[in-house]
């Protein structure tokens, strides 16, 4: 009897700890689902932050901001083989049988637009380049790598269609060929180019579109070189008319005016009149003509320069990754004031001469064709042979001077 009892209490000890036991793993289990709960509420508040920060707007998208640009790089070689490694009467690729790092070029904008709020209607343009072209982009032969290209504020005030104003550096509005290098037909520039015209210009410039076919604009500016400083205190005149008068015919007709002396220096006046007409024949074949004339009174005392040229252009695609492009060139220096003003140990031989490089009148005749191929459409590549004719011997053939020279050129540009 006293046995019996004693199981049963031992029974009871055994129920009583099962009990404690069990409601202590429901009470853990209770707790850890409501850690887990907690935790994936948390989970779920972060992913609803992230998703609503992504349907928020950028800064650049809200703004409208833009940033974009290219990379380049070329390889030259001169069949005179000239020991003072340099291409003469080049611009951009005056370095003979070497690399050239030529331009890395960034550009940040927001364009202004004809419509909509004032902030709409105001803009920017920044444009950075580096590299070997820096060092004329500002229409100087300097050696810093470093160059604002372009640096504007813009505004399209509501008169009429729309009154598009810029005050800053901008690019030049004459000529056909550009600075950046995948924006010509070909990689090596022109004279018309290279020797006779501004690049960029410093000032304030108005455009007005009269409707689809006639634009115009207007601009007054510190110099024809380009630079940032006035030197001379008196502004010069830019100006651009384009037409359309049917789809397949452009028409441009520009011009400059100013005084373009040192300070102190009296009717030094310059001016350059031209034009351009540019034909699309075809989808895939395009005829463009430059032509202009110039004159600088008193360049030097008591004389005046005059320079002139007329160059065109034949562009033909194959497809949308192979073409061709083939350019013809006459320039005149009639006074020897533009050629041959360049050092082979200076900003990366521009503009450089041999033999009669005394200031002297001087015609250049050049021929160049450039292959073009696009692996895809971002990346530019091409191979050009351009041969160069002068009427004195300003060239170099190896350590004597010539009348000629044969370059063959390769370059690769990235577009992003």
């Amino acid at each position: 009897m006293q046995e019996v009892s004693h199981l049963s209490h031992k029974f009871r000890v055994k129920r009583v700890l099962f009990l404690f036991v069990s409601s202590l793993i429901i009470y853990v289990g209770m707790t850890s689902l409501s850690e887990a709960e907690d935790d994936t509420s948390d989970i779920l508040k972060r992913l609803e932050k992230i998703e609503e920060s992504t349907d928020e707007e950028s800064l650049a998208k809200k703004f409208d901001l833009s940033l974009y640009g290219y990379v380049s790089a070329s390889y030259t070689h001169n069949f005179n083989n000239p020991n003072s490694q340099a291409n003469a009467l080049r611009i951009f690729d005056g370095d003979a049988n070497s690399f050239r790092p030529n331009m890395a070029q960034i550009v940040f904008e927001k364009e202004a637009k004809v419509d909509g709020a004032m902030v709409d209607r105001a803009g920017f343009r920044i444009k950075l380049n580096f590299g070997e072209d820096a060092k004329f982009t500002g229409g100087n032969t300097g050696e810093d790598e470093v160059d604002f290209q372009e640096a504007y504020a813009q505004y399209v005030a509501p008169v009429g269609n729309g009154l598009d104003l810029r005050i800053g550096r901008m690019n030049t509005l004459i000529g056909y060929e550009v600075i950046e290098s995948p924006f010509n037909p070909n990689f090596s520039r022109s004279w018309l180019f290279g020797l006779g015209e501004p690049f960029t210009t410093t000032g304030i410039r108005g455009t007005y579109t009269f409707s689809e076919s006639v634009t115009f604009s207007i601009g007054g500016i510190n110099s024809f070189t380009g630079a940032q400083e006035d030197p001379n205190r008196s502004k010069s005149v830019e100006a651009l008319l384009g037409l359309t008068p049917v789809d397949w015919l452009g028409v441009s007709i520009f011009g400059f005016w100013g005084p373009e002396g040192d300070l102190g220096a009296r009717n030094a006046d310059r001016v350059l009149v031209g034009g351009i007409i540019d034909i699309q024949a075809t989808d895939q074949t395009e005829f463009v003509v430059e032509a202009y004339y110039a004159n600088q009174a008193n360049a030097t005392p008591g004389v005046n320069a005059r320079w002139n040229g007329v160059a065109g252009y034949v562009i033909h695609d194959f497809t949308d990754q192979w073409g061709v492009r083939i350019r013809g060139e006459l320039f005149e220096d009639a006074d020897g004031f533009l050629g041959c003003g360049g050092s082979v140990v200076r900003a990366g031989r521009a503009n450089t001469c041999f033999g009669d490089i005394v200031p002297a009148s001087q015609t250049l005749w050049e021929g160049t064709l450039t292959l073009q191929y696009k692996p895809v459409p971002s990346l530019l590549t091409r191979v050009e042979f351009r041969y160069d004719k002068s009427n004195r011997n300003t060239f170099q053939f190896g350590n004597r001077s010539a009348n000629h020279q044969e370059t063959l050129a390769a370059e690769v540009a990235y577009l992003f």
